[in-house]
């Protein structure tokens, strides 16, 4: 059975505390800085907390020496994924470790669920990535694509339709 990194997640519960702290300031700024040592293992992880200019977006970055990963900020698509035109960008993460990287984008949109992912498509099919699966439930589209020959370069779109809005997200993967 697989245990979870003990020191990861008690720096990640550190970094959420601060972080809804920070989530009042006022001026694009660091909150909280730090380091954390694991008193089990003696690995360290280094944090950071940061706060927008109008106080509702904050990030959290956390680097150890085996990788980084971030959560809030700028949601950050992968290399050659544009947003559908006129989305708001609503949050995400992103990480990486050991040569491999992944992350989520989440997004809001006034359109229909079949256009968001029909444009996603496109940029999938001219990025090499082969579209592996479709599944259409209800109001909710996802796609997933892979590259062909490496199972662990790989996106997945999400898209549901609420009223005339779409609600998504990109979630995508490489390996090293």
């Amino acid at each position: 059975m697989m245990r979870p990194n003990p020191l990861l997640s008690t720096a990640f519960a550190i970094s959420l505390s601060l972080l809804a702290a920070g989530c009042g300031s006022k001026s694009e700024t660091e909150v909280a800085s730090g380091t954390y040592t694991d008193p089990a293992t003696g690995k360290t992880a280094d944090y950071s907390i940061s706060s927008s200019e109008d106080g509702e977006n904050g990030k959290v970055t956390i680097k150890t020496e085996e990788g980084e990963v971030q959560f809030g900020g700028e949601a950050k698509l992968p290399a050659g994924i544009t947003p559908y035109p006129g989305s708001k960008m609503t949050g995400g993460f992103a990480g990486s470790s050991e040569g491999k990287q992944g992350g989520l984008a989440s997004f809001e949109v006034k359109a229909s669920a079949a256009d968001v992912v029909a444009h996603y498509r496109r940029q999938i099919e001219a990025a090499g990535l082969k579209v592996k699966s479709e599944m259409n439930a209800e109001d909710t589209i996802i796609i997933s694509a892979e590259k062909p020959d490496d199972a662990q370069t790989s996106i997945q779109i999400t898209a549901t339709q609420n009223g005339a809005m779409v609600e998504g997200a990109v979630t995508y993967g490489s390996g090293g």
